[in-house]
């Protein structure tokens, strides 16, 4: 049995403290998976039990085949044979007598939810301006919209979207932390330790533009010639393409990157992992005593490199700071305001390479190298402190409290009133 895995306990019936909200959340997997999708479901959905609400998850891409099971308190739903879980999304909800959905999803993959009569809550992951109406045109009919950024509700208010609530991603603190062995990070991942590491973690993917980041690191190179240099890059260096049905896109499919790294001399200079090892492991793990994990591999960096085509929120600045490493990122979408300790590089033009054809910004090449000389010059102890205290203005604990708690307050007093003398109140 799965840690946190326990015997089926049905949820609750109607009349039975009904007056909790009965929430299900709709996104990747929460057990298994490396995302930050996955990492944002398992941190809302314990968190809202533990708040006192009864929850529920249906797992996208066919995860759940197992049926009904509960997870640290967490009701899982089997996934169905729709990607999105489209084809059992309603009947969940409805077997859940939920009061509201809530997907962890780009809105525009949804062909059916938005049309049906329930309290559909989408977070609105938009890492592009001016966002695009196969989003918007999903959004109209929801109960609520919820916003990661201050970014994507500035967009959604202007595109003509009103019901929308600012509740940021959150960054596990007390997992995420500086750890004091730097020197065994980088020997664990065969890293110099005298040197300025540059760390790439994203995806393989073109809207993150790593061919882009890898020219700003050569151009990086070339101004400072005398420096000792590798570039961590985080992700699978060969293609990966999504199946035809997931409709993720004509162009946004992994990119091979071995050629251009050769093309561009940096051969010796970038370090990538064996993507074939770390799939076996089921990813990279958070934590790992004694081998690799997440949090060493942060440790491992003088710098984060994320100068991606636009971030909805940029889960990698947030861990990455958590750690104490200073992030550049692209000024562009909702990854600039999650630069606490850091530098933005800003962008003159922008390509359309999706199927809703959302602009993704091609940030400046020689002022990326920039950015990455003035953090290498820079007191990196003092912006390590700073990354740090930025990250814990993001602590899950501070996530639930100032921006959960109040949405969901206000949530019950709307679908739960109690009508007083005094006005009205939540039965909560």
């Amino acid at each position: 049995m799965l840690q946190g895995m326990e015997s089926l306990r049905l949820p609750l019936s109607m009349g039975e403290e009904d007056e909790l909200l009965r929430i299900m959340v709709l996104g990747d997997k929460m057990i298994g998976g490396i995302s930050a999708y996955t990492k944002i479901a398992f941190e809302t959905c314990t968190r809202l039990v533990k708040m006192g609400h009864q929850v529920a998850h249906i797992p996208m891409a066919m995860a759940n085949r197992m049926g009904r099971q509960v997870y640290y308190g967490v009701l899982l739903y089997p996934s169905g044979r729709h990607p999105w879980c489209e084809d059992v999304a309603v009947q969940h909800y409805a077997d859940f007598k939920s009061d509201l959905l809530v997907t962890l999803k780009e809105p525009w993959v949804f062909n059916d939810i938005y049309r049906t009569a329930i309290n559909f809550v989408p977070y609105a992951i938009i890492d592009h301006s001016p966002v695009s109406a196969a989003i918007t045109s999903r959004l109209h009919t929801a109960y609520r919209v919820l916003a990661p950024t201050r970014f994507a509700q500035m967009e959604l208010r202007n595109a003509g979207i009103e019901n929308v609530t600012y509740i940021p991603h959150g960054v596990n603190t007390e997992v995420y932390k500086p750890l004091e062995n730097r020197a065994e990070c980088r020997k664990l991942f065969f890293l110099p330790e005298d040197e300025f590491i540059v760390g790439v973690v994203a995806m393989n993917r073109a809207r993150k533009m790593i061919p882009r980041m890898l020219r700003g690191y050569r151009r990086f190179l070339e101004l400072n010639p005398d420096v000792k240099s590798h570039l961590m890059l985080w992700c699978n260096v060969m293609p990966q393409t999504m199946p035809d049905e997931t409709a993720v896109g004509v162009a946004d499919v992994g990119v091979d990157l071995v050629p251009e790294i050769l093309r561009l001399g940096l051969g010796e200079a970038v370090r990538w992992p064996s993507w074939a090892e770390i799939e076996q492991m089921g990813g990279l793990p958070e934590q790992n005593p004694g081998g690799w994990d997440m949090v060493k591999l942060y440790n491992c960096f003088d710098v984060l490199l994320l100068c991606s085509g636009g971030e909805a929120a940029g889960m990698p600045l947030l861990e990455a700071q958590a750690c104490g490493v200073p992030v550049v990122t692209t000024d562009y979408a909702g990854g600039a305001e999650h630069v606490g300790a850091g530098l933005t590089v800003p962008y003159s033009d922008y390509v359309i390479i999706n199927t809703p054809g959302s602009r993704y910004a091609l940030a400046d090449v020689d002022q990326m190298a920039e950015a990455l000389t003035k953090i290498m010059n820079a007191d990196r102890g003092r912006l390590g402190v700073k990354a740090r205290r930025f990250a814990e203005r993001y602590s899950w604990e501070n996530i639930m409290e100032r921006y959960w708690r109040p949405f969901l307050e206000e949530t019950e007093r709307e679908l739960k009133p109690l009508i007083t003398k005094d006005g009205l109140k939540t039965w909560a």
